[in-house]
């Protein structure tokens, strides 16, 4: 399967696609202000990629005439999340697909080529771009592990509350552990959104005396992953 890529370039640099990220070692996936977008973020505060995101109704990119997906995926694509470097380069691409049973996110080279599948369930699966299953998300206690098929940890995700003032709203965090064997490091890198698509609230605004808006309750760090509760 092929995606399309209106919000890609004529021509994607893979070079400078696959250089992103090629040497982080952590990274939080974040917002700087309570308007602006979701971005990557350095321990330390270097600014890496800008996430963009557009949401699709049933049967909307069935008219996009740079479609290259076939049969009838244009009817399950939900949402698209293009990440950008600092120069506004594409580095890659996530796509939500509605599933029958569960979500599933497909990560993209800019030139369309699969990098990893994320398939929610119980087993949560990661496949990679040729469909082989690669490693699965185990819970902990305070943080979710990527573990490889056949071995060991290669990376962990968490999140936090993030205080934007007027608005409240979570980041995640990821820390790769030890290089994969198989999936690329954007795929690593894309991860974090997964979980922020999957499992984040919407932000939510607060009141003049500080306190979240009426109606809402306080945030629930407590997230299903399959049949068990991530806290």
């Amino acid at each position: 399967m092929r995606r399309f890529d209106a919000a890609a370039p004529a021509t994607p640099n893979e070079a400078e696609s696959k250089s992103a990220f090629v040497r982080t070692g952590s990274t939080n996936l974040t917002r700087l202000t309570a308007r602006g977008p979701y971005v990557f973020v350095e321990p330390g505060g270097e600014m890496q990629a800008t996430v963009l995101t557009q949401r699709i109704g049933k049967g909307e990119g069935e008219g996009l005439a740079d479609a290259l997906l076939t049969g009838d995926s244009l009817n399950h694509l939900n949402e698209r999340h293009t990440v950008i470097d600092c120069d506004d380069l594409a580095v890659f691409y996530v796509e939500r697909y509605r599933a029958a049973t569960e979500p599933a996110f497909t990560v993209f080279a800019p030139g369309g080529e699969p990098l990893a599948v994320y398939r929610s369930g119980d087993p949560f699966i990661v496949r990679d771009g040729t469909g082989a299953p690669v490693a699965e998300l185990h819970h902990r206690k305070d943080r979710l592990e990527l573990v490889e098929v056949r071995g060991g940890p290669i990376a962990q995700c968490w999140r936090a509350p993030l205080d934007l003032g007027w608005l409240t709203d979570e980041q995640w965090g990821l820390t790769v552990l030890d290089e994969p064997a198989v999936l690329d490091r954007r795929a690593l890198v894309a991860w974090p959104l997964v979980c922020r698509v999957l499992w984040s609230p919407a932000p939510r605004a607060r009141n003049e005396k500080g306190a979240l808006t009426a109606g809402v309750d306080a945030l629930d760090f407590g997230l299903e992953l399959g049949s068990t509760r991530f806290l």
